[in-house]
């Protein structure tokens, strides 16, 4: 198990840039030698991805509903005219 750890710990350091020229040399030198980390960096990338593609997401939801708000709500009316004073000049 704590093999495992490791190697993710240096998977991750690896993906997100954290080590130097020589450690990276390294990590690039094992991957070429064992297929199967290959295969955990290949998954690892991925879980990166569709982590960060959830959270840009969820923070366009939340920036919509951000907008509708205030741009549709009585109570924002006089914010809603700055606004558009602003872009009209």
């Amino acid at each position: 198990m704590r093999t495992s750890l490791n190697e993710l710990a240096l998977m991750e350091d690896f993906l997100l840039g954290n080590k130097d020229g020589e450690e990276s040399s390294l990590m690039q030198a094992r991957l070429l030698l064992q297929p199967e980390l290959q295969e955990s960096m290949y998954w690892q990338q991925r879980t990166y991805h569709l982590v960060n593609s959830y959270g840009r997401e969820q923070l366009r939801k939340e920036i919509t509903q951000v907008h509708q708000k205030l741009f549709t709500a009585a109570e924002h009316l006089s914010f809603r005219k700055k606004i558009l004073r602003f872009f009209n000049k």
